[in-house]
């Protein structure tokens, strides 16, 4: 690590990924509203606004074996290329209204693809990057950053399409993955071919067994992923919240992103409370009990009298959300060996991610038998983890719940 040179690693590549999430925020709510600008059917919609859960299902288990074989940053290059390459086209679609709506859902998957792809090399660089309470710090600060364009990106998009139409947002995104792209390659000459890439060569199948008996072996890693599981397709519930503001409430495409947006303010604060949090309390029921209060948000969205409880619900569940996965992200990277990150990682993801199209179709579908009525959803979503949780603490988690961060997996393993 001491020929990192860290100097041009700070002046790149964090503000390069600052603003790559600025367009993962814009995304947000730039493809649904293109969606729901041509259709008002509520599964599509909801599709429309889970191409990162799709993604997984496509590309989550190559991802990791792929990304550990090979060198990680070439994988962060080529998924930005890719992503902006869609955006621009999604943004030709929008200017000359020949987008139809399979071709729109389609890119729109690709580019979760592409973005699945990103999210586990990237987690193996800051990895490889930093260290301990370095590690967790930056993790924090990224998911901040993410949390913020959630906020900021929503809003963005507001204005842009109640002034423009939604094809300046989609420009405008495309134009974000070509600075991180940019940044990238700058920051790329400066890391250490040793630090870079691994000199594995094993087949494909094999290392994404080896990923797997892994997370089978760990009893904390594998409870976890049951509840992250059970979580997400919970969470499937609010890829309707575009269409519970725009149809239920009959918000304006900027009330719209205001309740988008309020996820992001919880997300922010969330992300910014993480290392704190972690400090101070142990992991495990810090996860479950964020969990339960996330049951709890999303049975407020399904009662919920206007479109600002909508919001306040919104911040809540993904304030959350956010602050329990940065807790399971780091306790992963610190304990899951480096040469099996990318496929833990995946593995753990594709999984978890596996159940949001299926929650997201059930979404859509169940709306649409009760007259375009979102409520039940919500409602049914906060009913499942209010039982879950609680069983999958009492039956794979009680056991961890004295485990904290900076301990080796075989502590973890074996407590």
């Amino acid at each position: 690590m001491d020929a990192l040179n860290r100097p041009t690693v700070g002046r790149l590549f964090i503000p390069g990924q600052i603003v790559s999430l600025f367009g993962d925020g814009l995304a947000v709510l730039a493809i649904p509203l293109l969606v729901v600008h041509l259709t008002h059917n509520p599964t599509a919609v909801a599709l429309a606004a889970a191409p990162r859960m799709v993604g997984y299902l496509l590309a989550g288990l190559p991802a990791g074996p792929l990304v550990d074989r090979t060198d990680p940053w070439h994988v962060l290059i080529a998924a930005d290329a890719v992503r902006a390459a869609i955006f621009l086209g999604l943004f030709g679609m929008a200017i000359t209204g020949t987008g139809l709506v399979p071709v729109i859902l389609a890119l729109a998957f690709i580019a979760g693809a592409a973005g699945v792809f990103f999210e586990t090399a990237l987690t193996v660089v800051v990895r490889d990057i930093y260290r301990d309470r370095e590690l967790l710090r930056t993790n924090s600060f990224l998911e901040t950053a993410s949390q913020a364009s959630l906020v900021v990106g929503p809003a963005v998009v507001g204005l842009l399409a109640a002034a423009a139409g939604s094809g300046a947002a989609l420009l405008i995104d495309a134009v974000t993955f070509m600075v991180s792209l940019a940044t990238l390659m700058g920051t790329y000459r400066s890391v250490p071919q040793r630090i870079r890439s691994s000199e594995r060569r094993h087949r494909l199948r094999a290392e994404f067994r080896a990923g797997l008996r892994y997370l089978a072996s760990s009893s904390i890693m594998s409870s976890l992923a049951v509840l992250q599981l059970i979580t997400n397709l919970c969470l499937a519930a609010t890829t309707l919240i575009v269409f519970f503001a725009r149809d239920v409430f009959g918000a304006s495409p900027g009330l719209v992103g205001v309740v988008a947006a309020g996820g992001g303010v919880g997300g922010i604060l969330g992300a910014a409370m993480a290392s704190t949090v972690a400090a101070r309390y142990r992991p495990v029921p810090v996860c479950v009990l964020g969990v339960l209060l996330i049951g709890v948000a999303l049975a407020v969205a399904g009662i919920a009298p206007g479109i600002w409880w909508l919001a306040a619900s919104n911040a809540v569940l993904v304030w959350a959300d956010v602050l329990a996965s940065i807790v399971i992200r780091t306790l992963r990277q610190q304990t899951v060996p480096r040469e099996l990150l990318g496929r833990v990682t995946s593995t753990t993801r594709s999984l978890v991610f596996a159940a949001g199209p299926v929650g997201v179709v059930l979404a859509g579908l169940l709306t649409q038998l009760d007259g375009n009525n979102p409520r039940p959803v919500f409602l049914a979503a906060a009913a499942l983890i209010g039982v879950s949780a609680p069983v999958v603490w009492a039956t794979g988690l009680r056991r961890h719940r004295g485990i904290p961060l900076h301990r080796s997996d075989e502590e973890l393993v074996t407590a």
